[in-house]
């Protein structure tokens, strides 16, 4: 963040969610080393849905900021073509950038598009794990974190995720203490 203008900080940054992609990535290991970070494509916009769902989503932001209910917020001198850059701008991703994304917001999505590090969907239930997040033929071992998820809940998942592993916990001391 040391690399951003000042100025992005006074303009403020502009994001959109979009739940429910079509387009979809795949993970791959490279070894059993557990050191060593996957293969991950991501594969954003591969389906032109998720396109144009992002363009809507920017077109929608742009209205509001242009209102006259949103008027007192903004600078009145910045237009929206300057925040669109001044987005673009900040790191938030290692895609090439272009000099003047604000262009279109085709190539506003493109330059920024990104996960907001909320990984999910690697090690999915009912293929990578059974509906007790057991995983598939290894005896003992259970996986309970976002990458079971089929999509991210909303923003932040540490809530969902803290809540799904004191269910599976309190299943399995319940199942142990059934057993003694």
């Amino acid at each position: 963040m040391e690399s951003l203008d000042g100025v992005a900080f006074q303009g403020g940054f502009i994001f959109e969610k979009i739940m429910g992609s079509v387009s979809i990535g795949y993970l791959k290991l490279q070894n059993r080393n557990l050191n060593k970070n996957p293969s991950v494509t991501f594969n954003y916009f591969k389906d032109s849905r998720d396109l144009e769902r992002c363009v809507k989503g920017i077109s929608t932001i742009e209205k509001v900021i242009d209102s006259k209910a949103f008027a007192p917020f903004r600078y009145p001198n910045m237009r929206m073509e300057m925040l669109l850059n001044l987005t673009a701008k900040s790191p938030v991703n290692l895609l090439p950038r272009h000099t003047n994304t604000s262009t279109s917001l085709e190539q506003f999505c493109r330059d920024t598009v990104m996960t907001i590090w909320h990984y999910h969907g690697g090690c999915q239930v009912g293929k990578v794990v059974d509906h007790d997040y057991k995983v598939k033929g290894v005896n003992c071992l259970h996986v309970i974190d976002g990458s079971t998820f089929l999509s991210s809940p909303g923003t932040n998942p540490q809530a969902t995720i803290m809540m799904l592993g004191r269910y599976i916990g309190v299943k399995m001391l319940r199942e142990r203490l059934a057993g003694e």
